[in-house]
């Protein structure tokens, strides 16, 4: 681990001193100065090797931006305050990438077309990364959020066994499962924060500060699931990621220590009276007032992160702090390495070697002197590639923004991201593919881009199909698909396009050389019409071929913004679609895959099961039964997969 606090963590978080001695333990010499007009914009060239100094950045920047409500970025919870951004800085470097050799294939790697198996395997991103999600399963059982509620089903009966006890610590939002230990995932607090600062008190998770909840369960009896261990972590969850036994669990929080004042009346003696009271605040405060703490079953509350492991960026980037945790799950639920970067995040992905955690133009937070610049989104890598340790590399930026996490791709240190650069008066909008590479010191650090992909459209669906080639979708009338060789990442090229109507909103790469689109049909005009899969032939990657295509008028399907809703098994797909046939309708639609062209198959309607119409979120395959998991039901299909069998009574 390579943090001040080593010694104090090898027995695990449980095993750290209280707050004041770590504080006592920390030396005041930074590792480097900061230096605000660093290359990158937002690399890390500073990582404070003691709390003083670490403290001293807050307070100082703290003091310069302090209003009569607190610090500009949060809201009055101590949350998180979405900051609606129009423009971000930008940086640009002509380097080229040092000690990496360019690639020569540009050739994608082979998917698959489901196991041969009994039970399906969860669709993840990349081959070894496993995500977390709403519904799991090991074959013997299948574990599932219903109603806000951890349900645990037999496989072979279709019936209820138990439920997890959360003990009132929070709502679970996502599970992993592996042997017999199951993750429970979830959030306590921390409303949703709309553009204008106003919180939403009808939020599930109830309001005042975010507290992310992790959960081990021993599942070794089923029907007696039992609670191993509880820990409470300040800040919001975002996603987490399970390669091998160990998990890491990204987290964004605002410094949780500082109750602001708030002026008593409109007066500006009353302002000007509470903006001395914030002063003085962050004048006595103390790094574990900015840092986010943790209690394990409600004992003491320890320090997550040490201070030697924080990234702190070049430029301003708020007070928020992204934290990557890692555990091994198994071990009780309390993490035993961590790292973090003063900025936000909100999009993570993740490889077998570091995880990347994203920000987005309207969460990421600028000074006024970046006003006139391009919005952008900033990028912190963690190196994960050692089960027992977590490790912050440094960060980067690039204009426009991100779509999601397939936006994202690395291996062997190259960063490659597809951003859209929205249209602003007299400029139209257009997507770029930009490589970028670690450099000690320096961050993430551009070598090379493709610029004008989709001119006056946006991207609408992102796949890096091996580490030599991109794929990537844009729309506004016609779908634009664009095959990016990057196989030298100093000088990525275009390789191919198509254009055909509609577009896809996910993509998923199949054996020889063939690409599954999901997403909508569309006339000339770019009207959508309804749900659409297509079949590309990219075997010549200059000159990609749609093969053939099926369509369901009217319908749509979760498939679009959520690939964990994907489910290729034998050689069909299944697709959890809503739309319109005689009436609004539920139903999990499928089509066959085959070289030659796709054709529709067997449409399993789950419109009164059910009613509220909550849909099915997830298709999944247990001991070859296709079952649906929704927000309100777990259903296993008949035999024969053409419908409805049973619904599990809980």
């Amino acid at each position: 681990m390579n943090r001040s606090t080593d010694t104090l963590r090898r027995g695990g978080l449980a095993a750290v001193v209280a707050a004041p001695l770590l504080l006592a333990a920390c030396t005041s010499t930074p590792d480097a100065a900061p230096d605000p007009a660093g290359p990158t914009g937002v690399a890390s060239l500073v990582r404070f090797a003691g709390c003083d100094d670490l403290l001293g950045y807050f307070q100082e920047n703290a003091l310069e931006r302090v209003t009569a409500w607190g610090l500009e970025g949060l809201d009055g919870f101590g949350g998180l305050d979405v900051v609606r951004q129009g423009a971000a800085g930008f940086w640009e470097s002509d380097a080229a990438l040092d000690g990496v050799s360019p690639r020569s294939s540009v050739m994608p790697r082979g998917g698959y077309v489901g196991p041969d198996h009994g039970t399906s395997e969860a669709n993840t991103q990349e081959e070894g990364v496993d995500e977390a999600d709403i519904v799991t399963t090991d074959g013997d059982v299948v574990v599932a959020i219903v109603e806000g509620v951890v349900q645990v089903v037999d496989a072979a009966s279709a019936e209820a066994l138990g439920s997890v006890d959360l003990g009132g610590v929070g709502a679970p939002s996502e599970l992993l499962l592996h042997g017999s230990t199951l993750l429970v995932l979830g959030q306590q607090g921390g409303g949703v924060v709309w553009d204008d600062g106003v919180s939403d008190d009808a939020n599930p998770y109830g309001t005042g500060p975010a507290r992310t909840v992790i959960t081990e369960v021993d599942l070794a009896d089923p029907a007696s699931p039992e609670v191993v261990r509880s820990t409470r972590v300040e800040g919001e969850y975002r996603s987490a990621r399970l390669v091998g036994d160990t998990v890491r669990l990204v987290m964004v929080s605002a410094p949780p220590g500082l109750d602001w004042v708030e002026p008593e009346g409109t007066s500006l003696a009353a302002e000007t009276e509470a903006i001395e009271a914030n002063r003085d605040l962050i004048e006595a405060s103390t790094i574990t007032d900015w840092l986010p703490q943790l209690s394990v079953d409600g004992g003491d509350v320890e320090p997550l992160l040490g201070c030697g492991d924080v990234g702190v960026p070049t430029a301003f980037s708020g007070f928020t702090t992204v934290s990557v945790a890692g555990l091994e799950i198994g071990g009780g639920a309390a993490p035993t390495s961590s790292a973090g970067v003063v900025g936000s995040g909100d999009i993570v992905y993740a490889s077998t070697e570091r995880m990347i955690v994203a920000s987005t133009p309207w969460s990421t937070v600028r000074d006024d002197d970046d006003a006139d610049d391009e919005p952008s989104s900033d990028l912190h890598s963690f190196d994960i590639s050692e089960p027992d340790a977590t490790t912050y590399v440094g960060s980067g930026r690039v204009e426009g923004r991100l779509l999601n996490q397939f936006a994202l791709d690395e291996a062997s240190g190259v960063v490659r991201v597809a951003v859209t650069r929205d249209g602003t008066p007299g400029e139209q909008s257009s997507s770029s593919l930009v490589v970028l590479a670690e450099r000690p010191g320096e961050g993430l650090v551009e070598t090379g881009r493709v610029d004008g992909l989709g001119v006056t459209e946006q991207i609408q669906a992102v796949r890096f199909l091996s580490p030599e080639l991109a794929a990537v979708v844009t729309f506004r009338q016609v779908d634009p698909l664009y095959l990016v060789d990057t196989s030298d990442p100093a000088a990525p090229t275009l390789a191919g396009e198509l254009k055909v109507p509609g577009y896809s909103a996910y993509l998923h790469p199949l054996d020889d050389g063939l690409l599954l689109g999901i997403g909508q049909h569309a006339t000339e005009d770019g009207r959508t019409t309804g749900l659409q899969a297509s079949l590309f032939d990219i075997t010549d990657p200059t000159a990609p071929r749609q093969v053939s295509t099926v369509t369901w008028d009217g319908f749509s399907s979760a498939v679009e913004t959520d690939h964990r809703a994907f489910l290729v098994w034998q050689d069909r797909v299944y697709l959890p679609a809503q739309g319109w046939r005689d009436g609004y309708t539920e139903t999990v639609e499928s089509f066959d895959v085959d070289p030659g062209g796709l054709e529709r198959g067997p449409s399993v309607s789950v419109t009164a099961e059910l009613p509220d119409g909550g849909g099915v979120k997830r298709v999944l395959v247990v001991d070859d039964r296709i079952w649906f998991a929704g927000g309100s039901a777990v259903i296993r299909v008949a035999e024969g997969n053409r419908a409805v069998g049973d619904i599990v009574d809980f």
